[in-house]
């Protein structure tokens, strides 16, 4: 990845999800830390500081520093502070100092406070990383301490004790965060109080939202005389104890220096690392505007480059999402790729699971339509903490089902006109779904957010897209040729992807749309699945045309899966009162023969109500006559059917039993 800087950042305009932080009540960041500490409450490793530098590949930076750096970090542990009985005692240079005596004596005490530790490590951490009055230097200037006790984080209520910020950045905001710290005045030696943790893990909330080149956030943690290194990445959170900052008594010895010795050097020595080595996949020193991404299907090359070049990718240009403290995350933006209109997605997943650049992969192999043409895509980050980073150059599909008709002018549209659009939704979900599942790709994650249409009113006809297949996986009937192809191109473990993927067929899509039958944790999964997610898709669009006076139906409440599931089976199961269920005072005229066809194939199976079958322990599985699905969907895709005519159908219930079990992750909405 390139970057490019300018000396004024672009204001972003995609907030994720985290309010502005001037409004929100006390109460509420109470309640959203105490949510975040209990998300993270089994997510946590202790990490010794020599893995962490295999993981990072720094060895070979660390040895050349503790070479170079002895004298400063010796000079350092010199004026390090003292606790002693409950106090703390700061440094100041000797008023009576002959050759050979120290050079530092310790002040008066003050009270052990929270205050008090961090005035007394602040001087130290900014010699760690500025240049001093005499012009010796620790290391590069590349950042800048901002005490933040007594004042909070630029356009936020949130107030960490400190705050390392990028030091070319003009303004001390979380966008410019390179690392937080909180000082506690108790020693903290086994678990973290889940407070602190809460702290510590919305101030990394915050930097992920604001940072979209992340790979993982630091917290420095100071509890009384020690310092631990808190890593907030997409696994969780991994604790490096640092060691001690203080010493235990105010006549200073050399054992206790040595003590102090390693813990500094080690702190000095990723405070003079530049971002992409520690935090970043790319230089974020300066403002980041442009991204370039490199050709090669795996890429950790980071160079400069002119911002006038072609191929630049320009990230000003934000898409609220969710953004969670860890698992999954993607980052989405509106952009231009070589002067066509495009999406960047950022995404971040577990490495046991299938990269959606595979998937787009294998899709524009076969020759789906209806798909978003990929112009680029690669991995950024192949393993790190077991998660990868991968990124898609995805060509504009216009807006989402969500979007268009959430927009204020929906409920004016010609209810006819907005019936014609979900017809040919309808039909052309209906069309793709089931051309990628001839030939091996199940979807999972059908939801209003994700089908695109372009905007058709004029000409009548509507161009219809099934997006973000971050979620899909491949079915048996792909040969194993293939996916081992697959598996090199984009490094990904075969056996262990496919085993999860099966694993996780009960657990994954948008809760509003899943199916009953995986709202009811079926280890099975299926195109019926996806068309009665589509059903959803459909009737949600019409209930968001109707006023606002309806209010939530009972078929969209949110509620648990098992309980959700309940609910949309007795909302089903009145054909003559259904629509009235998901908040559809009336169809317009122009689907209600389409619409009927898939509530009958989503819903029956002859005469059996197939819902309902899926209460009764095993699930019902439905059988291979698929030609009411190829009715619906006009019968594939013409261009699609002379490259999947040498391949096998993956059967109307792909997929295979897997005993994995597991539980949809927390989503903090920040």
């Amino acid at each position: 990845v390139s970057s490019s800087h300018t000396s004024t950042p672009k204001r972003t305009s995609g907030s994720a999800n985290v309010p502005a932080t001037g409004v929100v009540e006390d109460k509420e960041l109470e309640e959203r830390r105490n949510a975040i500490a209990k998300s993270l409450a089994n997510a946590g490793h202790n990490l010794g500081f020599d893995k962490l530098l295999r993981l990072l590949k720094l060895n070979a930076d660390y040895a050349t520093f503790g070479t170079s750096m002895r004298q400063k970090i010796a000079d350092l542990v010199e004026q390090a502070p003292a606790v002693v009985d409950r106090k703390i005692y700061s440094t100041r240079p000797a008023r009576h100092s002959s050759e050979g005596d120290p050079a530092y004596e310790f002040g008066s005490p003050q009270p052990l406070t929270e205050k008090a530790l961090v005035s007394c490590f602040a001087p130290l951490l900014e010699k760690m990383i500025c240049s001093s009055d005499d012009g010796s230097q620790i290391m590069p200037p590349r950042y800048d301490f901002h005490d933040h006790q007594n004042t909070a984080v630029s356009g936020t209520r949130i107030k960490p004790d400190g705050v390392v910020y990028y030091g070319q950045h003009r303004s001390p905001v979380f966008k410019s965060a390179h690392i937080a710290l909180e000082a506690k005045v108790s020693q903290c030696d086994g678990q973290v109080p889940a407070k602190h943790l809460g702290q510590m893990g919305d101030y990394a909330l915050h930097i992920w939202n604001a940072q979209p080149t992340r790979t993982f956030v630091p917290v420095l943690y100071l509890h009384g005389p020690f310092m631990s290194l808190f890593i907030f990445a997409r696994s969780g959170y991994h604790r490096v104890e640092l060691g001690a900052m203080c010493y235990k008594s105010c006549a200073k010895t050399r054992a206790e220096a040595g003590k102090l010795y390693m813990p500094y050097n080690d702190l000095a020595f990723l405070l003079s690392l530049p971002p992409q080595m520690f935090g970043h996949f790319v230089d974020v020193s300066a403002p980041v505007d442009l991204l370039n991404f490199s050709d090669e299907p795996l890429t950790k090359t980071i160079a400069g480059a002119s911002a006038e070049k072609d191929g630049y990718v320009d990230i000003s240009d934000r898409i609220k999402r969710r953004v969670h403290i860890h698992r999954r995350l993607a980052y989405l933006f509106r952009t231009r790729f070589e002067s066509k209109r495009a999406f960047l997605k950022i995404s971040w997943t577990p490495i046991n699971r299938l990269p959606e650049c595979a998937i787009y992969d294998y899709i524009a192999s076969r020759g789906i339509s209806g798909v978003p043409q990929v112009f680029k895509s690669g991995i950024l980050v192949k393993d790190l903490f077991g998660y990868r980073a991968e990124y898609l150059i995805l060509e504009d599909c216009g807006q989402t089902i969500d979007e268009h008709f959430s927009r204020p002018s929906a409920n004016e549209d010609d209810r006819d006109d907005c019936g014609r659009l979900l017809n040919a939704v309808i039909t052309r979900a209906t069309s793709i779904l089931d051309c990628a599942e001839t030939v091996g790709v199940l979807h999972r994650d059908i939801s209003a957010g994700n089908i695109a249409v372009q905007s058709g009113r004029g000409s009548g006809e509507w161009d219809v897209r099934v997006i973000d297949w971050g979620y899909a996986k491949f079915l048996p009937s792909v040969p194993t040729e293939k996916l081992e192809e697959l598996a090199t191109k984009w490094s990904f473990d075969l056996e262990s992807v496919i085993k999860n993927e099966d694993g996780h067929d009960s657990i994954t899509g948008t809760p509003l749309f899943m199916s009953t039958r995986v709202l009811l944790s079926s280890k099975r999964r299926g195109i019926f699945d996806d068309l009665e997610s589509l059903l959803y898709v459909v009737l949600y669009a019409l209930w968001k045309m109707e006023p606002a006076s309806v209010g939530t139906p009972d078929g969209f409440l949110h509620l648990s899966d098992r309980s959700l599931a309940l609910v949309r089976i007795a909302c089903l199961m009145d054909h003559s009162i259904y629509l009235k269920m998901f908040g559809v005072r009336e169809c317009p005229a122009s689907l209600n023969v389409l619409l009927d066809k898939l509530y009958r194939l989503v819903c029956y199976e002859g005469s059996t109500f197939v819902p309902v079958k899926h209460l009764a322990g095993k699930m019902f599985e439905r059988t291979p006559d698929r030609s009411p699905l190829k009715e619906i969907g006009g019968g594939g895709s013409p261009d699609l059917k002379r490259k999947a005519d040498d391949g096998s159908g993956a059967g109307s219930d792909g997929g295979s039993p897997s005993d994995s079990q597991g539980a949809r992750g927390m989503v903090i909405d920040a």
